[in-house]
């Protein structure tokens, strides 16, 4: 098994982690930051960036079928699905590539993809091949939800869980 000593291990690519990566490298240049999937951040890819975008959408259409409140008649309101997902799609795309770029920007050696599991204190195994020593870590995997028994049935999320 390959070693490597570091500084600060991030385990996790998303947006704490990298926030976390950008902290620590202001203290040291000696630090490694591991994904265990694909870069771009759930935020970015299927979680708040592209609901944000439907919840506005949806605002614009309730503003306009309220406007008689406001003494403002307009004509009938249509919300054509498709354009709105293809909005989504569009402005979630540009948002992932630019995680991406700042992804890109940081040095290969600083980056590590594969799964992480804790050997023991300060010690980390990445994928079965590396083991990771580290003077701090930084947890920063996000988080999973968790569906009720009763919502089971239901089907899948927009993340494919």
């Amino acid at each position: 098994m390959a070693t490597r000593k570091v500084d600060v291990a991030i385990i996790g690519a998303g947006t704490a982690g990298l926030t976390a990566y950008n902290a620590a490298r202001k203290h040291t240049d000696n630090l490694l930051l591991i994904e265990g999937s694909h870069y771009g951040t759930t935020c970015a890819r299927v979680g708040c960036m592209p609901s944000k975008l439907l919840i506005a959408a949806a605002e614009s259409a309730h503003d306009a079928a309220n406007t008689g409140l406001f003494g403002i008649q307009v004509g009938k309101i249509v919300v054509n699905g498709e354009k709105v997902l293809e909005r989504v799609r569009k402005e979630r795309n540009k948002f992932v590539e630019s995680v991406l770029a700042t992804v890109d920007a940081i040095p290969s050696a600083h980056k590590l993809v594969g799964r992480v599991r804790f050997i023991s204190p300060g010690r980390l195994a990445v994928g079965e091949g590396i083991e990771i020593k580290a003077g701090r870590i930084v947890i920063a995997t996000g988080s999973s939800p968790t569906i009720p028994d009763m919502f089971q049935g239901l089907g899948q999320t927009a993340a494919g869980e």
